[in-house]
């Protein structure tokens, strides 16, 4: 294997990841990158002397040993990173609520409460969890939490993230990515005092400096990266070829958007690949863009506020200043830090400068950033279209890997995850 040529498109944590393990197993592939920084969604910038992370706050933790042990030999966890537990809540009617709200049923009104319940014993008596219809979104939230605390929170902030019809996006992609509790166990929890939820970043490590962009700086260190961008890739003679034809590669990982195929593959690839179909359902695929913006407010001791009512245009702030004190310019003062506010899809300037006042915590912006696609939507047939274009391309040497190209909803250690099965795959 040390003699293929491997080309490797995007230089995200996907990319990045990719390439370091192809380099750890003797093959130096060649990464090619438009854009001038490298770390794809998980990139950040100085404003004002202050972290921002342009898409959302990246934080590190994971349940497979294997993507433990593969990041840790890159950083060292006690010198470089900071240790924190999750200390998220919802703001609701003016109050904050631990998360997930299932579990602190306590801290909401007493008339609340007791319809939440009176919802979670209904749903206990009529029906067994498996036999219910979970096929989307929609249906599960409302038959596992019950329609109170649907209307309450999930409809409301689900609607803010996605701004498309629950009904419409199937269950199946999100597992793992929410949280699976019957309404037996949701009482249960409730008597016992229980607050843990089960997701992987109930704890989380975040470099001491830097942000996510340390993070992707230290991948991209040892690694061959071009900044060039790549407009067209062709298929000859059984090699593959990226703008002209005058390098030849056996392999590439693909960690672009998969929608960019259908100018990126020459029109005689997609003829020999049987690919027009493919090719049109990709057209159908939707995502939401994120517009953020870095504020600083006052200090508090939360990582992630949720703020699921409609009154509010943001869905949620990440108390990016709390991860590590060295996000924040020290002229803030001790009383103040900074913190990103999410808005999912193109935001005015001049909405979020109404919206801002009505926020908790003082909110004075400092920068803003737009990302034209951050957030993933499936619908019933994105994963067979995905999986058709994978296994067709794949009998000629590309593959995807990442959140976009593979078209799942990958945080940072599920993209390390998939670059494994990648290049095991390749190899």
């Amino acid at each position: 294997m040390s003699s293929k040529k491997i080309a490797i498109i995007g230089s995200g944590i996907s990319g990045l990841a990719c390439g370091n393990m192809l380099l750890e197993r003797g093959i130096k592939p060649i990464l090619f990158e438009k854009d001038l920084s490298y770390g794809g969604l998980i990139s950040c910038s100085f404003e004002n002397g202050n972290l921002f992370h342009k898409v959302g706050g990246h934080v590190f933790n994971s349940k497979n040993n294997e993507v433990l042990n593969w990041f840790w030999k890159h950083f060292s966890r006690e010198k470089e990173f900071l240790k924190a537990s999750r200390n998220a809540v919802i703001f609701l009617n003016r109050k904050f609520i631990n998360y997930p709200i299932e579990l602190n049923l306590k801290q909401l009104d007493i008339k609340i409460t007791k319809s939440i319940i009176k919802d979670l014993v209904e749903i206990v008596h009529t029906k067994d969890l498996n036999e219910r219809n979970n096929d989307n979104l929609h249906q599960f939230l409302k038959n596992n939490f019950g329609k109170t605390l649907f209307s309450l929170y999930f409809e409301k902030y689900n609607k803010k993230i996605w701004k498309t019809d629950l009904k419409k996006i199937p269950i199946d992609w999100l597992e793992g990515k929410l949280p699976m509790i019957d309404p037996i166990n949701i009482l249960l929890q409730n008597i016992i005092s229980s607050q843990k939820d089960n997701m992987v970043h109930t704890t989380f490590y975040y470099p001491a400096e830097g942000g996510s962009q340390f993070i992707a700086d230290r991948l991209a260190k040892n690694l061959n990266i071009k900044n060039k961008n790549i407009s067209k890739i062709h298929y000859i003679n059984n090699k593959l070829f990226l703008n002209n034809k005058n390098q030849p590669f056996d392999y590439l990982i693909y960690t672009g958007d998969c929608r960019d195929l259908e100018i990126l593959l020459c029109n005689k690839l997609i003829r020999t690949l049987n690919l027009q179909k493919n090719i049109h359902d990709l057209g159908s695929f939707k995502s939401n863009s994120t517009t953020t913006v870095l504020c600083e407010c006052n200090k508090n001791d939360y990582s992630w506020i949720y703020l699921p009512e409609e009154e509010f245009k943001a869905h949620r702030i990440i108390m990016t200043g709390n991860f590590s004190e060295r996000n924040n310019n020290s002229k803030l003062g001790k009383n103040r830090i900074t913190c990103t506010v999410e808005y999912s899809s193109l935001t005015k300037k001049e909405d979020i400068l109404s919206d801002l006042p009505n926020l908790p915590f003082n909110l004075e912006p400092i920068a803003f950033n737009y990302s034209k696609s951050s957030y993933i939507i499936h619908d019933k047939n994105t994963r067979k279209t995905i999986s058709e274009l994978k296994k067709k391309l794949e009998s000629i040497g590309i593959f995807f890997c990442g959140r976009f190209a593979e078209w799942q909803y990958f945080n940072m250690d599920k993209a390390i995850e998939s670059a494994f099965f990648i290049c095991d795959k390749i190899k």
